[in-house]
């Protein structure tokens, strides 16, 4: 009985994520990052992966790398050797980034590479990449989901482990998209100091829980920012952090109208606008509490305040920003230092450099109809 209560879970999960048509010729990297329609990948529902709650740590499944700005190649993390963080290139002065993937990823995988390479580029970053590639693999999405907790208090120790070497709580930001998101908060509760902040990429809201221990919440570090791409579908629509960024309405973004896929687009870019935020401030406006597009007239004195990375510790509430272009992409935001693997696939360039007609609709309209209610009546981002 329970074994095919399991089936039927592994088989909802798979028409929630993979319900798009696998027949399209032209493809983009970021928009195959989930390998939802990778015909290539030959796993099944037998090859899923579900570890238990108390698995023994370290999983040899869960491996933390660390890049540098120094020696900006992958550098597997040894736990065991007290001197190894010291004797590696890791800046003690310099601000540590953790990065996790979500559902489908791994350490050199899109899009989180994306992300990866940009914190490099930049420069001023020591660099942590959690690679759970292995326990989050397609069609996998029940057993990603299950393996979270697993996965974090794995995560935790090994952070631990690094605190003790010299790694310093007050300058680790935790970045995560979608399931990684989530990863984030529940490292957290298994930690014994504080992370500084979390910056949650369009978390994921399939099969995720509305229980503080099972997913992303305000308490789980200083500060706790949070940007909506595809609120409602691929993401979360009820606010999760102190501040809550919804881009282009949240749901759904202008320029991923006309794709094939045009929530997985939308889910996807978030790591594109975080990217971007490194080298360029978008600022945003605060708006209400359900990020609509009426300011209450409490915060219409408020200050705008940067998306992403640039974003102040002190920031809280809803803020909204609205840009037609798809960001990080060298050849619509004008960024030397753009990634082009941001940019739309030839047959979509127009809709992100064109402008939008007057009278368009918000992008949250297209969606409104298929909308599902949040567990948190009343705080969703509608």
């Amino acid at each position: 009985m329970a074994r095919a209560y399991r089936s039927l879970l592994l088989a909802a999960a798979v028409v929630t994520l993979a319900s798009d048509s696998a027949s399209e010729r032209d493809r983009h990297p970021i928009k195959d990052a989930l390998l939802l329609h990778n015909e290539a990948y030959n796993a099944t529902f037998e090859d899923c992966v579900w570890r238990r709650e108390r698995e023994p740590c370290p999983d040899s499944e869960v491996n933390l790398h660390l890049y540098t700005e120094a020696e900006p190649v992958k550098r597997v993390v040894d736990l065991f050797s007290e001197d190894w963080l010291r004797q590696s290139g890791w800046e003690p002065a310099h601000e540590t980034i953790l990065l996790v993937h979500g559902y489908a990823g791994g350490d050199d995988t899109l899009p989180i590479s994306v992300l990866r390479d940009a914190y490099l580029r930049r420069g001023g970053y020591n660099v942590f990449m959690l690679d759970w590639g292995a326990l989050c693999q397609p069609p996998c999405y029940v057993a990603a989901v299950h393996n979270l907790r697993p996965v974090a208090r794995c995560a935790a120790e090994a952070l631990a482990t690094l605190r003790r070497a010299g790694l310093r709580p007050d300058t680790l930001t935790c970045v995560g998209h979608s399931l990684g998101a989530h990863l984030c908060g529940i490292i957290a509760n298994y930690l014994t100091f504080r992370l500084n902040r979390i910056i949650g990429l369009d978390p994921a809201r399939p099969l995720i829980r509305s229980a503080p221990a099972l997913r992303l919440d305000p308490g789980d570090a200083r500060a706790v920012h949070v940007l909506h791409t595809n609120a409602g579908r691929y993401g979360e629509a009820a606010r999760l952090g102190h501040a809550d960024f919804c881009l282009n309405g949240g749901r759904s973004q202008p320029y991923c109208e006309d794709t094939p896929n045009e929530a997985l687009c939308s889910h996807i870019w978030s790591i594109c606008y975080q990217a971007e935020s490194l080298f360029r401030a978008r600022a945003a406006a605060p708006c209400g509490r359900r990020c609509s597009v009426r300011v209450p007239p409490a915060r219409a004195a408020a200050l705008p305040v940067p998306v992403g990375q640039p974003a102040p510790m002190t920031a809280s509430g809803a803020y909204c920003l609205e840009d037609y272009t798809a960001p990080f992409c060298p050849h619509t935001s004008g960024l030397l230092e753009g990634d082009t693997r941001c940019c739309l696939d030839a047959q979509y360039a127009a809709a992100a450099t064109a402008d939008p007609p007057r009278n368009r609709p918000r992008p949250l309209v297209r969606l409104r109809a298929r909308r599902i209610k949040s567990n948190s009546p009343g705080n969703d981002l509608d």
